[in-house]
């Protein structure tokens, strides 16, 4: 062992001396030579700093030498008391080495411990250093006897030299019992919590024997003048200090005087004034404090309160957990022996204090400290809704720290009211934090609720939630029913909380004598106003209710969902039901809040109680709606809204559950499979049979109120259609009677009118969102009962699922029935609804050979056939091959009739077709010229694509010719060529009127030669057959039969397959349709045939027949356009000779011309509302002359008139005249590739699409152009590229001769359309058209 000091300790000696001894001989400390002994100071701290071990080098003997010279400063300043005497820097510096001293156990002990009477000089040099001077200010006499007292000014210092005393003040303090001594063992030392808080805080980690001196001192009664100074001290540097680091070093000396002081009993005395302290420096800031500043006095507080508070154990129940620990009786035995002795001691003390005014552990005085307690709680109430998560996360500590160790002091002491009581507060702020969104403070939170749930929870705490809870349920409808949203979620979550606390003593409140107090308001407030419908594709479903960042088990029902629904994503499914829109609930985030709670409530009370009650009220609606006729009002709504959220949670469905890793392992999650492993006892087995049990019963009564629903709309519609009739026919009669009588007395000038009838239009809301909750409460049922049991449901509930999926009046009910069937499938394990159909269709295909001659009460039934179809795809076509004969039957008895039924039949036929066509098309077209996609030009305006293009028919000779001769004459010869040379000069001097006659003699000779040739084959070919003739006359029978080519073996036409002849029967079914008088049926017809075009487009023998019988029918369609909903008819027509154009041209083509085409070029005429400059050079050109007529509309108000036309054009976007400029011009670029067009009427198409391409008048969508330029491309392609060309180069030409006089902005409009031209044609060469 070494003797004497070690080298460091010499080394820092040597280094010290100089400053030290330079300290030491200073005579006085003034303005002068301040800065000079803060400089030794600071050279001081710097190699005390700069120690690699201070406790092992740092001796006493250089603690006194330091001390020594600190003392000398400290004399010669004054103590700091003369303000002359105080310069901040000189007593930060000192601060700083007298910190360094004191965190080491041998220095604390050299200066605070060695004698009292010196601590106490220190202290109050850290006192003045920290609080400041006193400034006292005599006021005059009048105003100091209006003020009362003078108020006292304090010159303080500088936060950054008050926090280098308070550490040092802090320092100074002692250790309590639970910080280690020198002697513990170093493992100990780590493990104890005292260490850890004095290392986390920067204190010293070991105890002395000077602290329990310090300690003793400070537990005096005649120190308490002093304590009572140092707390005020303390507090006040937390509340009124601007540095956060300064007001968190003030709590922690608070937090270290509290455990200093150890005994309750001290505690308390100073209890009040701490508290109060506390809560004004935790509130002086509100919400803007620092973090860090509310998370230390929360500390301070839950220790303070715990300590004064904590509940004593008793002997009883020390033996018992000591034996169950495993303990032998002796020692169990001895330490409840010690525990009695130290009690004794302690209670003896009590008693001592207890006779003081304080009174601790009195009656008296524990209502004195409840009462306070309520009144602090209050003021930092809104703190629990600080934005720092480490706030809210040490409130959820502090609440279940007292709600775990002071349960005897606080809840049998309650308030008259339980809201305002401290326990209440507690829960609440506990409750809180359990629905947190950040994780860090609801999982805890969760893990807090939970200990005290199952292990903690006393009788008292109990009966105080369920006083609680009761309050909060009964005024939670007056919450809701206000417009702050923040409050009801407060209000909700509160409540949601305080159910899943109390767990199974729920059942006791809520039973079949207090279940009425509840159902009618939260009825009330589940009013919905309307559905959502834009939002399903936000949810996930009915297992995807989770919220916040809780993420799903693996291997749960949530987790299985979510892997089926990404496993679906792709096949366009919403997997969700619509959004609820409350009256009295108005954010979505409350709603779903509400629903939590109603589910939270299902999890713990008894299902039977609530269903019995809301399947009565159901029913009285169901009998007051069938004998009166009427609808469901909102509070059926209300009901089976209640009833769905009840039974999900009775499953513990979307349940707030706690955390199973984190709490005991006895407590229920939110997965099934999980418990059903952990919760194999019997009540948990008769909870679920009753659960199944009643959600059977729910279903029978849903499916009957879906019936009456299903009834009272039909005879609700019924009754609208009929007074809608009754209304018009009085109408008519009314209108004819007012014009007789205008006429009569020559009124018919005078304005006077009769009134028309309100239309009376019935509210189909209330019925719509019934009818999706319910659907939604059969996919809840069918999540409930699991998919062994719901299948044998299947036959009941599937045939009206399907009707709902097709329903026809909303698409709402519609998409909620696709979510149904969606869950429905997943819970019974198919892959999809078509699956789960095809599985089960015997069942759907039973009831509707059942209903379908019966369909006058049965309407709904062709909704089923169409929903089944579109589900299933090709293989339903097989599955109803029976029912299509009976569809026929129906449709025959039901066509003159013309109302829902025979549609819904006749749709569901054009559906089979659909089908058929969609199996019978190729699933890869592809394209053989996929140059239109390409097609773009240098401005960056792209050419529609439009459809596939056929390959380009070869433009025969003399057309190459003709184009080549008009090029060589308008752009100069191309090539060195003699005979191009020759043409051009001897054109060169021609006139317009030369030029002509040129170009119609070289006209008029293709067109003789084409005669000439074709007269000469024809002749050719007639002498053939006359010398056949002849030679078959001279033959013997047998030499012309052996001369015959025998026929094929395959000559006999393949027989129609079984979906081609069901096609070509409803074919000729649907042809009848198309005289209907409904233009629904119309259209349903035409959609009928354009399937069917597609499915027997290789049956032309027996498809043109069909087609010829129907045509007149088809022309009468397109024509015919007088109201909006024969428009739409006729776009379907147009649609329906395109298609016959791509597929049956040979048949089409005379047809077309005649009757058709005829039409399609006055509808274009109408559209070009003014003859342009391409058109009249155009037809210029056509003629044969190079004439050019200038219009004069360029010339004067051009841009203002393009601007104005620009924005007309714009909104024709959305008109019915856009759509049919489409869809006619789009039908044209099809036709003319498929149907050979004459001359004639090619030119006039050309010249009336290359005017609307150009749009001179700016009239026309700028898709409307692009269509039009497609129109000219499909001629180019179809072998009409000389005409095309010509068109096209004559508008190229014409134009730069006279743009000179249009403005800027016109020339760029016009180059559009010149743009377009020059991708035509650069088409044409790319591909040698």
């Amino acid at each position: 062992m070494q003797e004497g000091p070690s080298e460091e300790t010499v080394a820092t000696f040597g280094l010290l001396r100089g400053p030290a001894s330079h300290l030491m001989t200073l005579p006085s400390i003034g303005a002068s030579n301040a800065q000079e002994a803060a400089r030794d100071l600071q050279a001081i701290h710097a190699v005390l700093a700069a120690m690699p071990d201070p406790e092992m080098h740092f001796d006493t003997k250089l603690i006194a030498y330091i001390q020594h010279a600190l003392n000398h400063v400290l004399q010669l300043c004054q103590k700091f008391v003369l303000p002359e005497k105080r310069f901040d820097f000189l007593v930060e510096a000192w601060c700083k080495c007298l910190e360094f001293i004191l965190r080491l156990p041998d220095g604390y002990a050299v200066v605070i411990g060695s004698n009292w009477k010196y601590s106490q000089v220190i202290f109050d040099v850290l006192f003045r250093a920290v609080d400041g001077l006193p400034i006292r200010e005599e006021p005059p006499r009048s105003q100091r006897q209006a003020t009362g007292p003078a108020s006292v000014k304090k010159d303080r210092m500088t936060d950054e030299v008050r926090l280098a005393a308070l550490r040092c003040l802090v320092l100074a303090l002692p250790l309590d019992r639970s910080t280690p001594t020198a002697f513990d063992d170093v493992l100990s030392v780590k493990e104890t919590p005292g260490a850890l808080d004095t290392q986390r805080n920067g204190d010293r980690n070991i105890r002395t024997a000077k602290d329990k001196e310090v300690q003793d001192r400070l537990m005096e009664s005649s120190s308490g003048p002093f304590v009572g100074q140092l707390v005020l001290i303390l507090l006040d540097a937390a509340k009124d200090a601007s540095l956060v680091a300064l007001r968190t070093t003030a709590l922690d000396g608070v937090m270290k005087l509290i455990r200093s002081l150890e005994s309750p009993q001290r505690v308390a005395t100073w209890f009040p004034g701490v508290a109060a302290g506390l809560t004004k420096a935790m509130i002086e800031r509100g919400l803007k404090e620092h973090h860090s500043v509310l998370v230390k006095g929360l500390e301070v507080w839950t220790y303070m309160v715990v300590l004064v508070l904590k509940d004593h154990v008793s002997q009883e129940s020390l033996l018992t957990e000591a034996m169950a620990g495993g303990a032998g009786m002796s020692e169990t035995l001895m330490g409840m022996f010690k525990a009695k002795v130290q009690s004794n001691s302690t209670a003896q003390s009590a008693a001592t204090v207890q006779s003081s005014s304080q009174g601790y552990g009195s009656e008296t005085w524990m209502k004195k400290m409840d009462h306070g307690l309520q009144t602090l709680f209050k003021q930092i109430t809104n703190l629990r809704t600080h934005s720092h998560w480490k706030v809210r996360l040490q409130f959820s500590n502090m609440a279940f720290r007292i709600l775990k160790d002071c349960q005897g002091s606080i809840v049998h002491r309650g308030s008259s009211s339980i809201s305002s009581g401290v326990a209440c507060f507690l829960l609440e702020t506990l409750i809180g934090c359990t629905q947190d969104e950040f994780r860090d403070v609801y999982l805890p939170a969760q893990e807090y609720l939970g200990l005290l749930t199952e292990e903690f929870r006393s009788t008292e705490l109990t009966n105080l939630g369920k006083e609680i809870l009761r309050e909060k349920l009964i005024a939670l409808p007056r919450v809701l029913y206000g417009a702050d949203e923040t409050a009801k979620q407060n209000a909700i979550r509160t409540s949601q909380g305080l159910v899943l606390f109390m767990g199974r003593q729920m059942e006791p409140m809520i039973n079949l004598q207090t279940v009425l107090t509840y159902v009618q308001p939260w009825i009330n407030i589940l009013t919905v106003e309307q559905l959502d419908q834009h939002n399903m594709d936000e949810r996930g479903g009915i297992l995807s209710a989770t919220s916040g960042d809780r993420l799903t088990k693996s291997g749960s029902e949530e987790d299985r969902w979510n892997t089926w629904v990404q496993a679906h994503k792709g096949s366009g499914r919403k997997f969700g039901f619509p959004h609820r829109i409350h009256l009295y609930i108005r954010e979505q985030s409350t709603s779903e809040a509400f629903t939590g709670f109603l589910r939270q409530l299902g999890s713990t009370t008894e299902i039977n109680i609530w269903t019995e009650e809301l399947i009565s009220r159901l029913q009285q609606d169901s009998r007051g709606v069938r004998d009166n006729q009427g609808w469901f009002d909102v509070g059926s709504v209300s009901c089976v809204l209640m009833l769905n959220q009840l039974l999900l949670g009775a499953c513990d469905i979307g349940i707030v559950t706690f955390d199973d890793d984190l709490v005991v392992k006895s407590v229920k999650t939110s997965s099934r499979k999980d418990r059903a492993k952990s919760g194999n006892t019997s009540r948990d087995r008769k909870h679920q049979r009753h659960v199944r049990r009643a959600a059977r019963g729910v279903l029978d009564e849903y499916l009957a109120v879906m019936a009456d629903c299903s009834q009272m709309s039909l005879d609700a519609k019924s009754r609208h259609e009929a007074a809608q009739r009754s209304n018009l026919s009085a109408e008519n009669d009314s209108r004819s009677k007012r014009l007789a009588l205008e006429k009569l007395f020559g009124l018919q000038d005078e304005g006077i009118d009769v009134e028309e009838p309100e239309a009376r239009i019935y509210d189909y809301n209330t019925d719509i969102m019934l009818q999706c909750l319910l659907l939604e409460g059969i996919a809840s049922i069918a999540v409930v009962l699991g998919g062994s049991e719901f299948e044998m449901e299947l036959v009941r509930v599937l045939y009206i699922l399907l009707e709902h999926l097709g329903d026809q009046d909303s698409a709402l009910v519609r998409d909620t029935a696709e979510a149904t069937l969606e869950h429905v499938a997943f819970v019974c394990q198919y892959n999809s609804i078509g699956d789960l159909i095809q599985a089960n269709y015997d069942y759907v295909i039973q009831q509707v050979s059942q209903r379908i001659a019966f369909l006058s009460s049965n309407p709904k039934t062709p909704q089923v056939l169409w929903a089944l179809i579109r589900v299933v795809g090709p293989p339903a076509i097989s599955m109803l091959e029976d029912s299509v004969t009976e569809i026929f039957d129906a449709l025959d008895h039901w066509k003159n009739q013309e109302d829902q039924v025979a549609e819904g039949l006749l749709k569901s036929l054009s559906e089979i077709v659909k089908v058929m066509a969609q199996a019978s098309a190729p699933s890869n077209p592809t394209s053989t010229d996929h140059a239109g996609s390409d097609l773009k030009r240098n401005s960056g305006i792209m050419m529609s694509a439009g459809l596939t293009f056929s390959l380009p028919d070869q433009p025969s000779k003399e057309v190459a010719q003709f184009a080549k001769t008009y090029r060589i004459m308008t752009q100069g010869v191309e090539e060195d060529n003699g005979e191009e040379e020759k043409l051009r000069k001897e054109t060169e001097n021609m006139s317009s009127e030369q030029i002509r006659d040129y170009f119609m003699k070289l006209a008029n000779e293709a067109k003789e030669n084409e005669e000439k040739l074709f007269g000469e084959r024809e002749s050719e070919s007639l002498e053939e057959d006359a010398e056949g003739d002849q030679e078959d006359d001279l033959m013997s029978f047998g030499d012309l039969r052996a001369k015959m080519k025998p026929p094929p073996k395959d000559s006999k036409p393949e027989p129609m397959t079984k979906h081609q002849a069901l096609c070509l029967r409803i074919l000729e079914k649907a042809g009848y349709f198309l005289t209907a008088s409904s233009p629904r049926m119309r259209i349903l017809a035409l959609e009928t045939i354009q399937g069917s075009i597609v499915v027997l487009k290789d049956r032309p023998q027996e498809l043109n027949p069909a087609i010829h019988a129907f045509w007149p029918s088809i022309v009468g369609r397109v024509l015919k356009r007088s109201e909006m909903e024969v428009f739409y008819v006729s776009l379907r027509a147009i649609e329906v000779v395109t298609l016959l154009a791509e597929n049956c041209s040979d048949f089409l083509g005379r047809h077309l011309l005649d009757d058709i085409w005829p039409f399609i070029l006055r509808a274009l005429q109408t559209w070009t509302k003014s003859p342009s400059l391409g058109a009249s050079a155009g037809r210029t050109a056509r003629n044969g002359t190079r004439t050019i007529t200038q219009t004069q509309g360029w010339k004067a108000g051009s841009g203002q008139r393009r601007s104005q036309g620009q924005r007309e054009a714009t909104a024709k976007v959305f008109t019915l005249e856009h759509r049919l400029q489409m869809t006619t011009l789009e039908s044209v670029a099809k036709i003319v590739r498929k149907v050979r067009i004459p001359v004639q009427q090619m030119w006039d198409m050309l010249l009336l699409a290359r005017d609307m391409m150009l749009d001179r008048s700016w009239v026309l969508h700028w898709d409307v152009r692009l269509a039009a330029a497609e129109v000219i491309r499909s001629m180019a392609i179809a072998g009409h590229g000389d005409s095309v060309f010509l068109v096209l180069d004559e508008a190229l030409q014409h134009i730069p001769g006279e743009s000179v006089d249009v403005e800027k902005d016109t020339e760029e409009d016009v180059d559009e359309g010149l743009e377009m031209c020059r991708d035509i044609l650069a088409y044409m060469d790319d591909k040698n058209l």
